[in-house]
């Protein structure tokens, strides 16, 4: 059963804030209605005989206890009392049960602690917000300037919700962060996020916690993501790290990115060899940070064993500018072409002045070859949706890229949900399905769990403990792989989340595919013997490309490995590696083996 975060009291003040904000308005007044209904209506039925002035006396006079409302048998004499006397207190009771309510509920979260503190008022701080209460996870939100009725919704589901600026420590302790399991820093602005762990800290001070605290700091900017990831590795290998405090840097587009791969991965491979391609060939219409996020994982992760390395074609209105800050950021992956240089090129196209038909696809054909799948991430997303039905039309149009259209949104809409589904036929065609919703992203398993970092846990378990020779893991060994997945540097973590998105394309390379709807799954698929040297091999590739990606670079000569310049001796190429060093890339193929099974735990059938 899954872990709930909370303790009494703020489960007490989630159900007391939830229960004083219900719409039970309609309930109440009817209640209070039919106790008046019976007191007067009984009360002038039981005395009209007497005359209408003496009639309403006498049902009045039932408030007071008139003598006559006592000792005696008859029934409606005894209901008209007691409705007369409930009716004005259950309504007195009513008047004050919400603030009443919301009272005792502060009072209560006085002693929360184990709960989630999520700072933001973002349509994705609130999804995650009541995805953790569907847990039933004590919440309480901190923003500025939420709508009332918005604020009032929350509530209702039984989020805490205060007003305030969460960088002030008074704000935070009112939020009672110091005593979370869990503080998501979740504003707009990636500085506030960083002061927002800071001020948690500060908040915190010296105190020793049988836990740390996990704060979960948003990042938009994907440099400052590895920056901040970078500075908890130093602070672990320098002995500094805080045991109250466990930062979490995230970046809800690199987990859209993540997770795309993870599971499309098989289809692009299955598209480019149903095709007649040499390699994977992603065509980016736009690139926002979203977009560069998935060219990022493609780059890292999916290389195959059948093909060449991965080939990347940005379409954009100003290639060059785009060019230049994509270099920028990742500079050691164009720095060393003897033994890798991404291939991504950038094209000119501006879809608000031109639009998409047979002349543009001949354009990007010629240049660059056919494509295997196509990106739409513009970054606003009519603009996404408006490119992708163009796309489709254009793709269709006597099947000249029947591909898969992967379409960018923030927030779910209806035409997403209507009409990109993903491959609803059995023809090769090209179709849309959307990614990357707040709806889908920022969910408790990715953010507070860590779901997609399950796989970089046992890829690192094989790693660290040499399984290269060894059986399959077991089921219970894979699930707690994540127990000591908190201690490992940064960039570990790093390579081993390239390894875990890698793991289905390891599989197809292996000739498996996961089992459909009715089929018998083979629970732990192997690799072929024979195939095992090149894949071994590609994912020494592989591991090249992710580490220059991830900007390290090759030593000098004489130069000993050094973690802090980001300089790594083995980045050279296979022939260049000891047996021992290559036995390294059989464990991380076995690894995406048992990655593999836990992502699909109903088995594996041959492709």
């Amino acid at each position: 059963m899954a872990q709930t975060y909370a303790n009494s009291w703020s489960q007490a003040a989630a159900g007391l804030t939830a229960t004083s904000h219900t719409r039970a308005g309609a309930f109440r007044w009817g209640v209070v209605l039919v106790l008046t209904a019976i007191w007067i209506g009984g009360g002038l039925a039981l005395w009209w005989g007497e005359g209408p002035t003496e009639a309403i006396y006498r049902t009045l006079g039932a408030v007071s206890m008139w003598d006559q409302y006592f000792s005696t048998d008859e029934p409606l004499r005894e209901v008209v009392r007691f409705a007369a006397i409930a009716a004005p207190a259950v309504g007195l009771l009513f008047a004050f049960s919400g603030q009443l309510g919301r009272s005792l509920a502060r009072m209560f979260n006085l002693g929360a602690a184990h709960h989630i503190v999520i700072a933001g008022d973002s349509p994705a701080a609130l999804s995650l917000a009541l995805d953790c209460r569907k847990s039933r996870d004590a919440v309480i939100v901190i923003a500025e300037g939420l709508p009332e009725e918005t604020a009032l919704g929350l509530r209702r589901k039984g989020v805490i919700v205060l007003e305030g600026d969460a960088t002030q420590l008074e704000t935070l302790r009112t939020a009672r962060a110091h005593h979370a399991a869990h503080v998501v820093a979740f504003e707009p602005d990636d500085t506030a996020n960083l002061q927002i762990e800071a001020a948690v800290r500060r908040l915190v001070g010296d105190a020793r916690r049988k836990r740390p605290i996990g704060v979960h700091v948003a990042t938009r900017s994907a440099m400052l993501l590895r920056e901040a990831r970078e500075m908890r590795s130093a602070q672990m290998r320098t002995k500094k790290a805080l045991a109250s405090i466990d930062p979490k840097p995230f970046s809800l587009e690199e987990m859209a990115g993540r997770a795309l791969i993870q599971r499309e991965s098989q289809t692009l491979l299955s598209v480019a060899q149903e095709l007649g391609q040499d390699r994977v060939h992603v065509v980016f219409f736009g690139f926002d940070a979203g977009a560069e996020a998935v060219a990022e994982r493609v780059l890292m992760s999916l290389w195959s064993a059948h093909f060449q390395a991965p080939r990347l074609t940005v379409l954009a209105p100003n290639p060059d500018l785009v060019e230049a800050g994509f270099r920028a950021r990742h500079r050691e992956a164009f720095a060393h072409p003897h033994i890798w240089s991404a291939d991504i090129a950038f094209l000119p196209f501006d879809w608000a002045a031109a639009s998409i038909g047979q002349e543009l696809l001949d354009s990007v054909e010629q240049a660059r070859g056919r494509p295997t799948a196509v990106v739409v991430s513009t970054g606003a997303d009519p603009g996404n949706i408006h490119l992708a039905i163009a796309l489709k039309r254009a793709c269709n149009h006597g099947l000249r890229w029947p591909v898969p259209i992967y379409m960018r949104e923030s927030s779910q809409s209806e035409f997403s949900q209507q009409y990109a589904r993903g491959d609803e036929t059995a023809e090769l065609d090209a179709y849309l399905q959307a990614f990357g919703a707040h709806q889908v992203n920022s969910t408790r398993a990715r953010i507070i769990e860590g779901w997609l970092d399950r796989g970089a846990a046992i890829s690192h378990e094989h790693y660290n403990k040499g399984l290269g020779q060894r059986d399959p893991m077991s089921m219970k060994e894979l699930q707690s792989a994540m127990r000591d997945w908190s201690d490992v540097l940064e960039t570990y973590r790093a390579a081993n989340r390239a390894v875990s998105d890698a793991a289905m394309t390891k599989a197809w390379d292996a000739g498996w595919r996961p089992a459909g709807k009715g089929e018998k799954g083979d629970t732990a698929p192997s690799v072929p013997e024979d195939i095992m040297p090149r894949m071994a091999e590609r994912e020494h590739d592989r591991w090249m490309a992710e580490r220059l990606m991830a900007g390290w670079r090759p030593t000098l000569d004489e130069e000993k490995r050094n973690n802090d310049l980001m300089a790594h001796d083995k980045l050279v190429p296979w022939s260049a590696l000891t047996e021992a060093d290559k036995n390294n890339d059989v464990v991380q193929v076995r690894a995406s083996m048992d990655v593999a099974r836990l992502l699909h735990k109903e088995g594996f059938v041959r492709r």
